[in-house]
């Protein structure tokens, strides 16, 4: 407050408007072209005050702040309640870069005329340079409901609601990323209050509540999101997701069938196929379920693993066959364990017995991949032929070099540590499905 302290000594010093008789400058253009001029009240208009108010304006517009700080302080001291000179001293404020000083000002004037445009449109100017954004648009708000035709000005406060948002989407947006998800989730809260018509906020809050295991809170905002704009393919896609990880499959896929509607495309499909996938697999025995973390998985699992992945492959390759299982009529995975056999993937002993509990070696496993990839299908030639690959382990001469070095030459299982195959190690479960995994992407029918 130095400037309005400056100012009340002037006026202290007792300056009457008879001495204020200053040559008026000419003023060919504004200095400060933007300023609205502070009208002087209808019933004022003549008066010696208005005269000198007027005089005051001039020299601002001249450039001399401080004659024109002068004369409106001595138009005050004559008369203290002739608001207009106060806004004019808020004026040359601000023209002086004082914001604060020149807020102190536009609120003596508003206080004494609560609706007074010019003083509600400086005092606005004034809280932007101080950057207090939110305070400066609600003094433009006022202005434009003293006057709704200034048009211009209403399209100025909407582009500086939409930047202080966006500074305010900016700020949660960065906390998000940054894994503040406490702060991001409260900064984007106090944005959908500002703005409870943009659709986009919901998605981002509840991708925010996602992360904090709130899936109730995110369902609820994505629904939001989606009755703003039907057409949010982000939304769907999201609330899809969170629906798989609910288990709640059937409202997975109609999200999933309303973002295809929105934007369909190979994302859409890919997540429906998988969404199929998990819908059978949710009829497996529980004992499927313990497949991945298996550490040495078995010829049982192994089957499973198989039979679900490439059911049709298996079919018809098994054509006609039939076999024989002595050792698994109550295996869990018995289906499966007769599937890969009839399609001579897995093979019984002379005594028709499998070893469903038997674990699988490396070996093992690069044997059962091998017959998978050189399964007719389509009339397809193997996608390994030619393919080969050395061990520092494993020499030509080995019985199981051939299975290993078309498995790893195909891509669809890895060499270990120092080059090594290390053939009798044992498979594990996650080893297991990744090769499989792979494996269905050049054999094709692969789950």
């Amino acid at each position: 407050m130095r400037r309005l302290h400056a100012v009340s000594i002037v006026l202290l010093c007792g300056c009457v408007l008879a001495s204020c008789a200053t040559r008026l400058p000419v003023v060919t253009t504004p200095a400060y072209p933007t300023y609205p001029f502070p009208t002087v009240p209808e019933e004022l208009l003549g008066t010696r005050a208005a005269t000198e108010h007027e005089r005051a304006w001039l020299f601002l517009q001249a450039g001399d702040l401080d004659e024109a700080t002068r004369l409106f302080a001595a138009t005050l001291q004559a008369q203290p309640g002739f608001h207009p000179s106060g806004a004019g001293l808020g004026f040359v404020e601000l023209a002086r870069r004082e914001a604060d000083e020149a807020v102190a000002w536009f609120d003596r004037a508003l206080t004494l005329s609560p609706a007074y445009l010019p003083a509600l449109l400086g005092r606005g100017e004034a809280l932007l340079v101080s950057d207090r954004v939110d305070e400066a648009i609600a003094s433009f708000q006022a202005a434009l409901a003293a006057d709704p035709s200034l048009t211009a000005l209403r399209r100025r406060v909407a582009e500086l609601g939409f930047t202080a948002l966006m500074d305010q989407v900016a700020l949660a947006r960065a906390a998000s990323e940054a894994g503040r998800d406490a702060d991001a989730r409260a900064a984007y809260e106090r944005v959908i209050a500002a703005s409870p018509e943009s659709s986009f906020l919901y998605v981002e809050l509840a991708d925010v509540e996602r992360r904090q295991a709130d899936t109730d809170a995110a369902l609820g905002h994505l629904e939001r999101a989606v009755e703003l704009e039907p057409d949010a393919g982000a939304a769907w896609v999201m609330m899809s997701e969170i629906y798989i990880a609910r288990g709640e499959l059937d409202r997975a896929e109609q999200a999933l069938l309303r973002a295809d509607a929105v934007e369909p495309g190979e994302d859409i499909v890919r997540r429906l196929a998988s969404l199929e996938a998990l819908r059978r697999e949710a009829s497996f025995p529980p004992e499927y379920g313990e497949i991945e973390t298996a550490e040495a998985i078995t010829r049982g699992q192994l089957a499973a693993l198989i039979g679900a992945r490439f059911e049709t492959l298996l079919a018809e390759a098994a054509e006609s066959r039939t076999a024989i299982l002595t050792d698994a009529r109550d295996h869990w995975a018995y289906d499966w364990l007769i599937a890969v056999a009839r399609a001579g993937i897995m093979e019984v002993d002379a005594n028709y017995m499998f070893q469903p509990e038997r674990v699988v070696s490396r070996a093992d496993l690069a044997q059962i991949v091998v017959r998978l990839l050189r399964l007719p299908a389509d009339g397809r030639v193997s996608p390994t032929a030619g393919s080969r690959a050395s061990f520092s382990d494993l020499g030509p001469g080995h019985l199981s070099y051939s299975a290993a070095s078309e498995a790893v030459g195909a891509g669809v299982l890895q060499p270990l540590e120092e080059n090594t195959f290390q053939p009798g190690r044992a498979v594990a479960g996650t080893e297991a499905m990744t090769a499989l995994g792979r494996l269905g992407g050049l054999v094709g029918g692969g789950r």
